[in-house]
C-alpha cells in the first residue's frame, strides 16, 4: 500500500505542467550544484527526483524525514559525512524558509 501511494503521488506531481522542464539534467530537475550527485544517487533510487524538488522543507524536517524512510520505509542509511552533504544540499535548495525556494 505505501508502495502505491508513492507511485501515485509521482505521477501526480509528474502530470503537473509547473513541474516540466526542458532543461533537465544529468540529476533531473535537481539544481546543480554542491550536493546534487550525493543527494541524487540516495534519493531518485526509490524515487523521482520531482518528489524531493516539490517537498520545500527545513533542515530539521529533511533530517527527521530520512529517519522515517530509514525507519518506515527500509531506506538505506546514509553515513556521515554523505548525509551531511546531502542535508546542507537539501537544506539550501528546497527549503521554504528560504526566500529564493524554487517554485516550478
Amino acid at each position: 500500500m505505501k508502495r502505491a501511494s508513492v507511485v501515485i503521488a509521482a505521477l501526480v506531481v509528474l502530470a503537473n505542467p509547473a513541474f516540466a522542464q526542458d532543461d533537465e539534467g544529468p540529476y533531473g530537475v535537481l539544481v546543480d550544484a554542491p550536493g546534487v550527485e550525493e543527494t541524487y544517487v540516495n534519493c531518485a533510487g526509490c524515487h523521482s527526483e520531482m518528489l524531493v524538488a516539490q517537498q520545500g522543507l527545513t533542515r530539521e524536517r529533511w533530517d527527521k524525514l530520512l529517519d522515517w524512510m530509514v525507519e518506515e520505509q527500509g531506506m538505506w542509511e546514509i553515513e556521515e559525512p554523505e548525509r551531511t552533504v546531502v542535508l546542507d544540499y537539501l537544506a539550501t535548495h528546497y527549503n521554504t524558509d528560504r526566500p529564493n525556494f524554487p517554485r516550478r
